[in-house]
């Protein structure tokens, strides 16, 4: 995997929107490829005090939105992340649709990988939303996310990344 230089993401749209919990929303890696994703919530992360965003990225390729089935937790293409706005303000990410959250949208818990930086893949915690280290590692590994914060860029490497080990 390559890091992320510079932006590769589509812009889908010159209006600059904030999103609201329960916004449904599109993303183009390329021309023509569009994955779905949603707002699941706003709120403070990791024992930090300012609002960032939980978004998950669903394993859908679609111009038009999906079936809500394919719009579930258990198909994310990438684990659930915490993001800044800029999708929405730059154009990257398009809001298509609006819906509140039922039980059954959002994962019981959320789940991150804290690495100490010690260089090994080996030396982390998995943590909360809250920061809380947990214990318990038997989780499948799709469902984690990457503790600290993204965004739109970050999420498009990831997903590109995900879409080439398929090609």
């Amino acid at each position: 995997m390559q890091e992320a230089s510079e932006v590769t993401a589509v812009r889908l749209t010159s209006k600059r929107r904030y999103a609201k919990v329960g916004d449904i929303f599109r993303l183009s890696p390329e021309p023509g490829v569009f994955l779905w994703g949603r707002l699941i919530k706003s709120a403070k992360f990791f024992g930090d005090n300012f609002k960032a965003n939980l978004v998950y990225i669903y394993d859908a390729i679609s111009r038009d939105e999906p079936a809500q089935e394919l719009l579930t937790p258990a198909n994310l293409i990438i684990g659930p992340s915490v993001v800044n706005n800029l999708g929405w303000v730059r154009g990257y990410w398009e809001i298509m649709a609006s819906r509140p959250l039922t039980p059954e949208d959002v994962r019981d818990r959320h789940l991150f990988v804290r690495y100490h930086g010690s260089g090994s893949v080996a030396d982390y915690d998995l943590v909360d939303e809250n920061a809380g280290v947990v214990v318990d590692r038997t989780v499948d590994p799709k469902s984690l996310g990457q503790s600290g914060y993204s965004n739109f860029n970050y999420i498009d490497w990831l997903v590109r990344d995900k879409l080439e080990a398929r090609a």
